[in-house]
């Protein structure tokens, strides 16, 4: 042994009983603490049962309105009055843009006047909406009197020629004249014919002038039905105003958007594992951001029969009345759609789940011990909560609180003290 381990050996001697004392004391914590934890855990159970629960199918979709149209000009022209802006709300036939009319007022009157000379070679006031005979034009009429008395004299001329009274020139000369006044009025009646259809093309002018002058004032579309399930007259809200006054516009040119916003359409994609659970008719819950504690009512209105093949989802569209205007089209939604009432399901209190570093499980009673169970949560009622994995029927879950569930392990001996009453 060298000189300085010689120097250090009575210090170090010294010093071992009090690091026996000292290592001593944690020995005897230990054991007492595995003496505590071999003590049977005292813990209340309740029986899992079997409940009807709400299945739904979770999803986030896009609210639409129910049509999102932009408004244009049928007609070129110069903007005269803009009626409205954005944020207004019109209802189905409103005026919204003027455009400048002069030009079509003067075209319908040119259009009247054309009509009234055509009527007026007719000795009519206005165009019959039926048939029309022309035996009542004036010059039809004095055509076939002037061959009536063309047919008379050549019958008087005939009748003389007969008696040797007039020479053959005359009687020719008289069927000649009856043969011109048959001409003529077959020429009236031709003549008045044309006028007439004349004058029918003429009130098509003139009411295709009107439709043009008609134009030039830009409405809101008028549905021709209305959505189902509608319980208001439908109203268009502006959601964009593309036009200022004294701008031209070309035919096709938009002026306005607008949306209808009661009813709206919830547009949602569904995974594929869902295609035979989700049907038209059944409600979906709609949540929104700005109303967090509302929940919004809905129905599967259309679902489309095709898989998207990148995705792996369909669309379901959801009809969602929005009478008080609190939904916004182009807003995100949280929607669950209800897919069964009363399906059976095993239930626990909620107290008995237990979760912990991203597991959830729950403790059974297994003789006279505990043994721990893996599941996945479903639906949650006051007071219980769906359980689904190997939870055996009628098994008795632990339900102590945490406090006393810290101590529990897989395999943790157990003492049930009163079970607690059936879930109700």
């Amino acid at each position: 042994m060298s000189r300085g381990m010689r120097a250090l050996l009575p210090f170090a001697l010294c010093g071992l009983p009090a690091l026996i004392a000292g290592c001593a004391k944690p020995v005897g914590e230990k054991t007492a603490r595995a003496d505590e934890r071999s003590a049977p855990v005292p813990v209340t159970v309740t029986a899992v049962e079997e409940r009807p629960v709400e299945r739904s199918v979770e999803v986030v979709g896009t609210l639409h309105g129910w049509e999102d149209l932009t408004i244009g000009a049928k007609r070129e022209g110069r903007v005269g009055k803009v009626r409205h802006d954005m944020g207004d709300h019109v209802q189905p036939g409103e005026l919204l843009v003027e455009l400048e009319t002069i030009d079509a007022d003067l075209s319908v009157q040119q259009s009247e006047r054309k009509l009234q000379t055509e009527l007026a070679k007719l000795g009519l006031k206005s165009l019959p909406e039926k048939g029309f005979d022309v035996s009542t034009v004036p010059s039809v009429v004095q055509s076939r009197v002037a061959l009536e008395r063309a047919n008379q004299n050549q019958t008087r001329e005939r009748a003389l020629r007969q008696k040797g009274a007039v020479t053959q020139q005359d009687m020719e000369n008289a069927e000649n004249d009856a043969r011109s006044a048959e001409a003529a009025l077959a020429n009236a009646i031709l003549t008045a014919e044309s006028t007439f259809a004349g004058a029918q093309a003429a009130r098509v002018a003139l009411d295709v002038a009107r439709q043009a002058r008609q134009d030039m004032e830009i409405l809101a579309p008028v549905p021709s039905t209305l959505p189902p399930g509608a319980t208001r007259p439908i109203t268009y809200a502006v959601i964009k105003r593309r036009v200022s006054e004294g701008q031209t516009l070309k035919q096709g040119d938009a002026v306005f958007d607008l949306v209808i916003e009661n009813p709206l359409r919830l547009w949602v994609n569904v995974p594929e594992r869902h295609v035979a659970d989700v049907r038209a008719g059944q409600p979906v819950h709609v949540r929104v951001a700005a109303y967090p504690d509302t929940v919004f009512e809905g129905t599967v209105a259309r679902i489309n029969p095709s898989i998207d093949a990148e995705s792996r989802t369909f669309k379901v569209e959801a009809t969602l009345p929005n009478d008080k205007g609190l939904l916004r089209p182009g807003g995100f939604a949280k929607a669950s759609i209800l897919t069964s009432t009363n399906a059976l399901a095993h239930v626990v209190p909620i107290e008995s789940v237990v979760r912990f570093a991203g597991v959830t499980k729950v403790f059974v009673v297994d003789g006279d011990k505990s043994r721990a169970i893996e599941v996945e949560t479903g639906p949650q009622k006051a007071g219980w909560i769906e359980v689904n994995g190997k939870v055996p029927p009628k098994a008795l879950v632990i339900t102590t609180g945490q406090s006393l569930l810290d101590k529990l392990a897989d395999g943790t001996a157990v003492v049930v003290r009163k079970p607690e009453a059936t879930v109700q």
